[in-house]
């Protein structure tokens, strides 16, 4: 059968073995496809600030070298310091108020709207599904009246482990939840909030 068994109601791939190939290599296509916009939508946001970064450190390391040579002479300092400035609008141009970043905002906003509404909707089809349709009423409706006390015993513990709520963890160690996310963001804030106070970024520029 074919790898992913799209539904395909040109070719039956059970008439025959080139049929059946025919159908695999058509999904294979598709599929790939898919694949690769689906990683350019996740990967663009990472490349784009990662190019936004070595920027941001090309312009440090000339901002740290203005005045460092002392056969410059002024003239060619202020060259120097009016690059770095225009180097600098270039940055927020780019991430700011420019053509291109408007462009990038869009496709920042576009991604990640999209992201959140197939997660939302996959989601809350399957907890639907779950919630209403997936319970043990079935148990306790079906025919068991009139059972044995043995069996009656098992159903009971079979309902009762039925009732038991699904969780998933990451790691084994964090319930996948709301809360959870909440946590996870004061922990980032928190460790944010500790190293400024702390000076540790200053300490460790000067060592």
């Amino acid at each position: 059968m074919p790898p992913w068994r799209l539904y395909n109601p040109f070719i039956d791939w059970r008439s025959s073995t080139t049929n059946l190939w025919i159908v695999s290599s058509i999904e294979i296509i598709i599929l790939s496809f898919a694949i690769v916009q689906q990683l350019l939508m996740d990967v663009f946001n990472v490349i784009y600030c990662l190019l936004l970064r070595v920027h941001l450190k090309n312009l440090r390391k000339r901002v740290q070298q203005l005045r460092t040579n002392p056969e410059e002479t002024e003239q060619e300092s202020y060259d120097e310091l009016t690059k770095c400035i225009t180097q600098h609008k270039l940055i927020l141009e780019y991430v700011l108020n420019g053509t291109y970043a408007d462009v990038v905002r869009l496709l920042f906003s576009f991604n990640t709207f999209v992201q959140f509404i197939l997660i939302g909707a996959i989601l809350g089809c399957t907890l639907v599904n779950l919630f209403f349709f997936a319970d043990s009423l079935a148990l306790f409706h079906s025919n068991w009246i009139g059972s044995s006390r043995r069996y009656k015993s098992t159903l009971i513990q079979f309902i009762h482990n039925a009732q038991q709520p699904i969780t998933f963890t990451a790691g084994s160690i964090f319930p996948i939840c709301m809360q959870t996310n909440i946590k996870v963001a004061k922990l980032a804030f928190s460790v944010v909030t500790f190293i400024k106070q702390m000076n540790i970024v200053e300490k460790l520029m000067k060592n």
